[in-house]
């Protein structure tokens, strides 16, 4: 077993989930060094504008158990099969009602908080990895360097500007769309130039901007008649305005922990009213005019409302996969071999869920090369070669599968609602010939994204065929008529 051989050492470049889980898993690999670096100062320094909502599928639980961690999963999140949701309208009525877009045969499901997500795997990463494994936070890493024998270098630094350096096997880069490491790389003589671009696709959704306001767990509608303190259920606060430029929903998804906030993501296009507003007063008048049915002041404290003003607003990336997820560099008797994991492979909005998930799922399927295999290089070139093709299929599907959802452009939720409607009916009625709704296939974990992508494509072009058919035959029987 390649857990059994010695003098192996891992670089780690990124504290977030997919980090914190990779030093976990090369723990329990059996490496001789693992380490980690993350420029935030402390596993509990809570970056505001990062205050998403995860929805872990067994894509992320079955790496969860593989590190041991899947039986905390219940403790930090809420579980769910089919999606409950209570909306408030502006009149403050209430309507409780399962979510038909949702395919109520997935497999149970946990919606966490990055909070609560991160505090459980730096939980376990305390409580189960050996003095070989150092989390090392406020360092950021700075170049990718040589020795003087060719032997590849990282070195960070920390926030008073002392420096490491580290000489590791190989180099796990978790850190990002924006990742160091991945830029480093292309600026070394024996990466090809281009060799780790990006490759885009167009989504609608890419450039959506958000910011994110923390609610409380549990409050009140305006009038009293509505209590909204079921911190396990979803709320849909849609506001009063019809109007593009100031329309916007609230969606404050379960928290297992009710003292926590919900984190409510306000996303809109770059146009809309929301990102015009520059001080707390003019917040709260626009929230108070938007969503009668809240008590704004109450449930916004003034240094949240500073806190959104001040911060600036976040912008949906257009679904991406790296070109290359692996190199090795440095002497050919003792390379480095790099690897890319989660968004510094593939990102896309988060118009599915499968950031996170996708994340892990890389790093499962990364343990299970390294199982297979002796050599750290042939392990990480059979990863890339299984998980390229996955890569670039997730970014189409995420692009395809429906970025209508955020309303940003009305008309063409509404024919994609139609289309759901017509795909499902058509499955009901022929299963053998008609698959699913797309929206229905991305929520199978079990299902590749390769194959999401053939069934998409194949149940387009039937329906397409059908259309033309009907067509064909009406336009038949008016001419025979």
């Amino acid at each position: 077993m390649f857990g059994m051989k010695k003098n192996r050492s891992v670089f780690i470049s990124g504290g977030g989930p997919a980090g914190l889980a990779a030093a976990l898993l090369f723990d329990q690999l059996g490496w001789d060094e693992v380490v980690l670096a993350e420029r935030r100062a402390s596993p509990s320094d809570f970056e505001k504008n990062k205050s998403f909502n995860y929805l872990v599928d067994k894509r992320g639980q079955r790496l969860f158990d593989r590190i041991g961690l899947l039986d905390r999963l219940p403790d930090n999140g809420v579980a769910t099969q089919e999606f409950v949701a209570t909306t408030i309208t502006p009149d403050g009525k209430a309507k409780t009602e399962k979510v038909p877009i949702i395919d109520p045969n997935r497999p149970v499901a946990y919606w966490t908080t990055r909070r609560a997500l991160l505090g459980m795997l730096f939980e376990g990463v305390e409580q189960k990895t050996s003095a070989r494994t150092k989390v090392l936070y406020g360092h950021s890493v700075d170049t990718i360097q040589r020795d003087g024998c060719g032997k590849v270098e990282i070195t960070i630094s920390d926030q008073s500007g002392a420096v490491k350096a580290f000489s590791p096997d190989l180099v796990l880069a978790c850190d990002g769309l924006n990742s160091v490491i991945r830029s480093s790389l292309s600026a070394q003589p024996d990466v090809p130039d281009g060799y780790f671009d990006m490759i885009e696709g167009d989504s609608i959704s890419a450039g959506l901007r958000y910011k994110v306001l923390n609610l409380p767990a549990r409050f009140e509608t305006a009038n009293g008649e509505v209590k909204l303190h079921d911190n396990g259920m979803s709320y849909i606060i849609p506001s009063i305005h019809k109007d593009q430029g100031k329309a916007c929903t609230l969606f404050a998804f379960p928290v297992v922990d009710p003292s926590h906030p919900r984190s409510v993501n306000l996303i809109r296009e770059t146009d809309h009213t929301l990102w015009q507003i520059r001080d707390t007063e003019e917040l709260y008048e626009f929230l108070e005019e938007s969503f009668p049915q809240l008590n704004i002041r109450e449930l916004v404290p003034e240094e949240e409302a500073k806190d959104f003003v001040t911060l600036e607003a976040g912008a949906f990336p257009q679904p991406q996969y790296a070109k290359n997820l692996h190199t090795s560099i440095g002497p050919e008797h003792s390379p480095t071999e790099f690897v890319l994991i989660g968004d510094a492979a593939h990102a896309f909005p988060p118009d599915l869920g499968l950031g996170v998930n996708s994340a892990l799922e890389d790093l499962d399927v990364l343990a299970r090369h390294f199982e297979a295999h002796d050599d750290i290089g042939d392990a990480a070139r059979s990863y890339a070669k299984e998980r390229w093709p996955e890569a670039r299929d997730l970014a189409w599907v995420v692009e395809k599968f429906f970025p209508e959802q955020y309303n940003h452009r009305p008309w063409k939720l509404k024919i994609w609602a139609l289309g759901f409607i017509v795909r499902k009916l058509l499955n009901n009625v022929a299963p053998s010939l008609f698959d699913k709704p797309a929206f229905f296939l991305s929520q199978d974990p079990d299902m590749s994204f390769g194959e999401m992508k053939k069934r998409k494509l194949r149940t387009d072009f039937r329906v397409r065929a059908l259309g033309i058919g009907i067509v064909a035959m009406l336009a038949g029987l008016v001419v025979a008529t």
